[in-house]
């Protein structure tokens, strides 16, 4: 397994790690640092789509899709 990746999820880095089960699939790893990246941000979508460099657009269709988007504003702003 990748060093890098076993630090970033925290493994045992001396530990042979052989089956999938258990970690995280790469839509989850993606909604968590979109959620990350909002929150840090505040919320700031211009800002997001910036960092992760897609457009307005395809950042708003993720929010949709983990469901991360805020209750309180006009569905049509996205």
């Amino acid at each position: 397994m990748n060093v890098y990746l076993q630090r970033y999820l925290g493994l045992d880095e001396s530990r042979e790690y052989t089956r999938p089960a258990g970690f995280p699939t790469l839509r989850d790893l993606e909604k968590d640092y979109i959620g990350f990246l909002l929150a840090i941000t505040d919320h700031n979508r211009a800002e997001v789509s910036r960092i992760l460099a897609v457009s307005r657009s395809t950042l708003y269709h993720k929010l949709r899709q983990y469901d991360l988007g805020d209750e309180s504003l006009n569905p049509l702003l996205f």
